[in-house]
């Protein structure tokens, strides 16, 4: 049992400490998009990789892998590339120039798709702001509403009006109209918030 368990555990360290395969990948032209693993990939999603990149092949065992190349201007390309048996494996890939006006706008219209999905993501990490605004004048909000009722409990209280009571009345006024303006903030927040937000949902489809 114990050589058996010596025996896993060498094995699971030669497997962590094994080189990792690599695919070195070069476009002429540079600055293309790469997939991994899809025969026909979203281009409005954001690649992977952009070209020249180095992959990095999850499965060591592997000995071939499928890319996508995508470069407006130039032909769609999808390659299953064979692997060296070293490291490090290397490929330059010429693109095709597109001289079809029909793929070329097809190509510009999944670059917008992109623009506008990356947008709507952004909105909606920037939505987070409101929100956090919102919840900060909510905080703000109880806070006032708390005291101001410490302090109409201590007018209640109170049966001579003298400076101390009237301090105390002003500063229930204050905070009373401290925690209305906070209240109002906190819905203002929200809503930007729901409205960025829900903006942001429909562009990042």
């Amino acid at each position: 049992m114990r050589k058996l368990l010596l025996f896993i555990l060498l094995t699971l360290c030669v497997h962590a400490f094994a080189e990792q395969k690599v695919l070195h990948v070069s476009t002429i032209p540079n600055h293309a998009d790469i997939y991994v693993g899809e025969v026909h990939p979203n281009h409005a999603k954001t690649p992977a990789f952009v070209s020249p990149a180095f992959i990095s092949i999850d499965d060591s065992e592997s000995n071939e892998i499928l890319i996508s190349l995508f470069n407006p201007g130039f032909t769609d390309t999808t390659l299953k590339v064979k692997l060296s048996d070293k490291d490090t494996s290397y490929i330059i890939v010429s693109q095709v120039p597109n001289l079809t006006e029909e793929l070329l706008e097809d190509q510009q219209a999944e670059l917008s798709k992109r623009s506008r999905n990356n947008f709507g993501k952004t909105l909606m990490k920037f939505s987070l702001i409101p929100f956090v605004a919102g919840l900060a004048a909510g905080s703000i909000t109880y806070y006032e509403i708390e005291k101001a009722k410490q302090d109409k409990r201590t007018l209640k209280k109170s049966s001579i009006r003298n400076d101390d009571y009237n301090e105390t009345a002003d500063r229930f006024e204050d905070r009373r109209q401290a925690a209305k303006t906070a209240k109002n903030i906190t819905y203002g927040a929200f809503i930007a918030g729901t409205a960025i937000f829900s903006i942001g949902f429909i562009l990042s489809f």
